[in-house]
């Protein structure tokens, strides 16, 4: 997410050289922050720092707008004192009383200006170190929105600055030596004066002795001294120096994420972007039309790919469905020529015996004599209430078995009585022949039972009487 009517939701600030390369990336509920060490010569430094950044954009971590951080010994600075003044011929008279003041032309330098009550404080840095610094970045086509030196950031992040003339001390460098310093002074929130300071070599002596020298030159100027510095930096560099001839140095409060002084720096500086989107800042690289053009190339080449492997895929699978229609069209068209050849073979006297021999089947399937189930029915509907069956065959040869109890003889007499005369389909008998293979007393629980077996022909009987399924 970019911004929301002007204010950024997301930053991600960034800063290389001196052997690193440091990330302040937006996280959920902070800032996640990461330090990489360059282990390349200088003069390749830049490439790895775009392999880094390739990496992470794989990721998808650096979709958020870009602040690239710039070491602020890189930069000039100069206050100048100009009248105020309105509409678009103002930023160009700044430009002009810059380039006059700094003695630099203006095709050799970007400029960025920052407003202050006593006039306009102009920052100015080579184009050729710009363009160096930024290629990791503009090759990778990334978002950048703010080109700012970490001094006017460090000084923007301050919320609650002291009363009186007070300054910020930045030492630049990695965990070995200090390669550059800046110092920036004012009083209250307005920023007065700010001196890079390049080291090239010289010791921690020279550099306090020229932090003195910027110091009186305050003095002298503003009428006022600095009562209290705060330092970002290593600290234990200037422990070995005469510092007590400086104002009193406390470290800066950093309220950021971070692990290192570097990576709080870095979350601090995103923190007032996020705040004060209007920030001062050097102009964002234009977008080179050869990078344009390789991502449309990039987009084309791999839409063209997806849709070359869509059409693939569905060539493929459209050839074989026509493939499977095809044979089932074939299978089709040849079962329709086989029964039209054997309808073709059929005779008149052919259709007379299908039609009997269906007639047969459907005599028999509607036959009740057939359907177990119908048959229980009518004999339950028959049996008096005094027969109980409890088991009932029915063997292929049409015998009919049943098992049961009674309450007496006479029951069992009246049942196969009954079953004889029992009737269906108009009248006609639905039993050939019934009998009692036996009927035998059993006393259950002081009660006297007669345990029987009854069978029973659907049609006349073919079998001879020791074929029947007796119960001894």
């Amino acid at each position: 997410m970019r911004h929301l009517f002007g204010i950024p939701r997301q930053v991600i600030a960034v800063e290389w050289g001196d052997g690193e390369v440091r990330l302040s990336l937006p996280a959920r509920g902070g800032r996640m922050t990461a330090t990489f060490p360059l282990t390349a010569p200088p003069e390749e430094q830049g490439f790895e720092v775009s392999r880094q950044l390739q990496e992470l954009m794989k990721r998808g971590t650096l979709s958020a707008p870009f602040c690239v951080v710039l070491p602020s010994h890189t930069c000039t600075f100069k206050l100048l004192k100009l009248p105020a003044s309105n509409g678009e011929a103002k930023e160009q008279i700044w430009r002009t009383e810059a380039a006059n003041q700094l003695g630099l032309p203006l095709t050799e330098i970007e400029l960025a200006f920052y407003e202050q009550p006593e006039g306009v404080l102009a920052v100015a840095v080579r184009k050729s170190f710009l363009h160096t610094y930024l290629s990791p970045f503009v090759q990778l086509d990334l978002p950048i929105r703010w080109i700012v030196p970490s001094i006017i950031g460090l000084w923007l992040s301050v919320q609650k600055p002291p009363s009186g003339s007070w300054g910020i001390l930045e030492l630049k460098g990695n965990r070995e030596r200090v390669t550059g310093a800046t110092i920036a002074l004012g009083a209250d929130d307005r920023l007065r004066l700010v001196h890079a300071i390049a080291l090239n070599g010289n010791n921690g002596e020279w550099l306090v002795g020229e932090l003195q020298r910027t110091l009186a030159l305050y003095h002298r100027t503003f009428g006022e001294p600095v009562t209290q510095l705060f330092l970002v930096g290593n600290r234990g560099w200037l422990e070995a120096e005469n510092i007590g001839i400086l104002p009193p140095m406390d470290e800066l409060p950093l309220s950021a994420d971070g692990n290192t002084v570097g990576e709080r720096v870095l979350s601090a500086i995103a923190n007032a972007i996020i705040a004060n989107p209007s920030i001062p800042s050097f102009p964002p690289p234009e977008r080179e039309p050869a990078l344009v053009w390789r991502r449309v190339e990039e987009w084309l080449v791999g839409a063209l790919t997806v849709l070359a492997i869509i059409g693939l895929i569905a060539g493929f699978v459209f050839s074989t469905r026509v493939s499977i229609l095809r044979e089932e069209v074939k299978a089709e068209q040849n079962l329709l020529t086989q029964q039209r050849r054997q309808l073709n073979q059929l005779t008149t006297s052919d259709f007379g015996a299908k039609v009997q021999s269906l007639e047969q089947i459907w005599s028999v399937a509607s036959n009740p004599r057939n359907d177990p189930l119908e048959l229980l029915y009518w004999i339950s509907k028959a049996l008096p209430t005094s027969v109980w069956v409890t088991e009932l065959a029915f063997l292929r040869d049409g015998q009919v078995i049943l098992r049961g109890s009674a309450l007496s003889h006479s029951a069992v007499t009246d049942a196969v009585r009954a079953l004889s005369e029992l009737e269906i389909d108009k009248g006609k008998p639905l039993f050939h022949e019934v009998l009692t293979n036996y009927a035998n007393a059993r006393t259950v629980a002081d009660r006297t039972l007669i345990e029987f077996q009854i069978t029973a022909w659907l049609r006349e009987r073919t079998t001879q009487r020791q074929r029947q399924v007796l119960r001894p």
